[in-house]
């Protein structure tokens, strides 16, 4: 089967863990006998390493951003239509050069739902999948009486119907988690026939640290994802300064990887100054060299405030060996159960988590017990082969039945 993956980003150019995941999947997908081609956006082109771009000789980087990722998000009405019209037309024209048998659409953030909307206009039984809950931002603007509220919903129902799902088939979709499918359907977006296809992790790219359980002195928490205010990071640099003072300065240190932006990580190393503990800023760091950053620490926290869609660094730090302490309001709470395969606590509670780091820390047979639990239910229901069998079932059902 020769499907077409349309998404806003590709590798090297990464946002977070679903970009990768997308590549993983169309690997995948190819080592099984199906010709992939992906239509993605020229993010990144300018910094590009030319010679890593011409060895993609199935990827095409042809597609528009409304609106930069270095740019603070805004729904510009205005420019999601000329640019949605432009990949509109790019997108009708590679569909009817390549004549793929299926289209499969990944993430639209800042690439508007042009390249959807003409997947949809072919004819050709188009699936998606929903990573997150950015796409229910197009949703056109419900009705209302104050000016601002009018004037959008004019736009959106009206003027500008294109830049918005109105009149868009969603019948052949799948959602990562219960929690983001229930979050889309309070947006009001016609997805009740959603399937729910929990994603995956290639498990043999993260085995098991040598001597799981084992603790450095100091002990060696880590933090792993982008870096912005709704991630909660400002709790986990609050929690380990509440440690020190409790116990030393030299109990623990925090290693915390990713980006975001530059106000927050600012905010961010002000807080990690005013305290005692070791915070050590990492930054950016490839996905390859994730697996041996997760078997060198010993305790892994997850922070985040809001509602999470899933929880891919979870599964890798589990499959890793490294304990996981977490939030679980979001995605990562359907597979995270408290004193089982992790510890829980409750957002923003930066007491509850320092409490948690201390015992994970002082209680081997209790880091014992969350390891070989955690591993085991990475291996037996979150590897990527599970997901991608999950997935290509799905894809094969919707080109044989078509589009409904």
């Amino acid at each position: 089967m020769k499907i077409l993956i349309i998404s806003n980003l590709y590798p090297p150019f990464v946002l977070g863990g679903y970009e990768i995941l997308c590549s993983q999947v169309s690997k995948d997908l190819s080592a099984r006998g199906h010709d992939v081609v992906i239509l993605t956006s020229t993010h990144g082109l300018d910094e590009a390493d030319s010679s890593y771009i011409e060895h993609q000789s199935n990827v095409y980087r042809r597609l528009q951003l409304y609106l930069p990722f270095s740019k603070t998000p805004h729904l510009f009405r205005r420019k999601r239509y000329f640019t949605g019209k432009k990949n509109y037309h790019i997108t009708k024209s590679f569909i009817r050069k390549e004549k793929p048998d299926l289209i499969f659409v990944w993430s639209q953030l800042r690439l508007t739902v042009g390249s959807a909307r003409a997947a949809l206009d072919s004819g050709i039984p188009t699936a998606f999948t929903f990573n997150d809950e950015h796409v229910g931002e197009f949703m056109p603007n419900k009705f209302s009486f104050k000016v601002k509220g009018l004037f959008r919903y004019f736009i959106d129902n009206w003027l500008l119907p294109s830049i918005t799902l109105k009149r868009m088939e969603l019948s052949n979709t799948t959602c990562i988690s219960r929690q983001l499918k229930t979050n889309l359907l309070k947006k009001m977006m016609p997805i009740e026939n959603s399937n729910v296809i929990y994603q995956g992790i290639p498990i043999e790219k993260f085995p098991i640290k040598e001597n799981p359980g084992e603790m450095h002195a100091p002990a060696r928490v880590l933090y792993v994802g982008q870096l912005h205010s709704y991630k909660g990071v400002h709790n986990v640099i609050n929690a380990v300064h509440i440690i020190a003072r409790k116990k030393s300065a030299h109990y623990l240190s925090l290693s915390i990887v990713g980006t975001g932006t530059e106000k927050y990580q600012l905010e961010l190393i002000k807080l990690a100054n005013r305290g005692d503990a070791l915070v050590n800023f990492v930054g950016q760091v490839d996905h390859s060299h994730l697996p041996r950053l997760y078997r060198e620490h010993d305790i892994f926290v997850f922070s985040s405030i809001w509602q999470e869609p899933f929880g891919l660094t979870h599964l890798e730090a589990m499959a890793s060996g490294t304990p996981v302490i977490s939030t679980a309001d979001g995605g990562h709470g359907e597979f995270l159960v408290h004193d089982h395969n992790a510890l829980i606590f409750e957002k923003e509670n930066e007491e509850e988590l320092a409490r948690h780091i201390i015992t994970m820390a002082e209680e081997s047979a209790l880091r014992q017990r969350l390891i070989t639990t955690a591993r085991e239910i990475v291996e037996k229901q979150f590897t990527l082969k599970g997901y991608v069998d999950r997935l290509e079932g799905f894809l094969i059902d919707v080109k044989e039945n078509g589009q409904a």
